[in-house]
This record gives C-alpha cells, structure tokens and sequence, in this order.
C-alpha cells in the first residue's frame, strides 16, 4: 500500500475506534442501570407509574412496545459494529466500504435516538411541570427506557 493509502486507513481506524471507545464507555457507564428495569426503572418508567388509569397503563404499554424497539436496534449495532471492524481491519482497505460501515452505524444511532426522544415526547405531555421537573433531575433521564 502507498503511504497515503496507510493514513487514511490510521484516521479511519482511529476515528472507528474512538467511536466504539465512546459507545462502549457509555454502556458501561449506564450498564448498572440497564441490567434489571424492574428493580431500577428508568425515570419515564417511574414518572409513568405514578399516573393516573388509563394513562398509566396506556404509557406503559408504550414503554414496554419502545424497550423492545430499542433492544433490537441495539442488536442490529453489535451486527454493524462488526462489520464496521470488519471493512476497518480487511486487506486491501477499502475506504469506501469502511465509510458505508460508518454511516450505517451513524444511522443506526439515530434510529436508537430517535426512538427514545420520541417516547419521552409522547410521555412529557401527560406528566405535571413539577414531576417533569424531578424526572430531568435524574442522570439520564431522558436517554433510557
């Protein structure tokens, strides 16, 4: 390979792996929380719970249909992640095919993020100021079903 060709394939590298260094930093970060949502519900979860039926209900059914979105995009990343790795670590590098890796994860990301703003969206509106309040108190409010 050519020295440009070893440098760009070093940026992409490192720009892949600053990102999975990122994701995985985060997961561990929140891992605790995550491992059991019923032992420690998110803060829609418990924001929800203390509404009034039929909204309570109603949104938890909404949680529990947009946690299960989340779990498989989640599993869909974990696929895109390695084929991200895969189009980073082949030989001959193929920048292009590494960069579609990239994008399909980038987009992949906001599918997940999309999925949880729009959740907390649905949800906000049927919560009092106060409680919303004490909700966005907590770390990550609104980043986990």
């Amino acid at each position: 390979m050519r020295a440009s060709t070893w440098r760009w394939a070093f940026v992409a590298s490192l720009a892949l792996n600053l990102l999975l260094l990122g994701v995985i930093g985060t997961w561990l970060w929140r891992s605790d929380s995550r491992s059991d949502s019923r032992s420690d519900p998110s803060a829609l979860a418990e924001a929800v719970a203390t509404l009034p039926e039929p909204d309570r209900t109603t949104l938890g059914h909404l949680l529990d249909q947009r946690r299960a979105e989340g779990k498989a995009i989640w599993d869909e990343l974990r696929q895109l992640r390695t084929a991200a790795n895969d189009a980073m670590s082949a030989d001959p590098y193929d920048p292009a095919k590494a960069a579609a890796a990239l994008a399909a994860m980038r987009d992949k990301f906001k599918e997940l993020r999309d999925v949880v703003e729009g959740t907390a969206l649905e949800i906000m509106p049927k919560l009092p100021a106060e409680q919303r309040r004490k909700m966005l108190e907590r770390r990550s409010a609104l980043w986990r079903l």
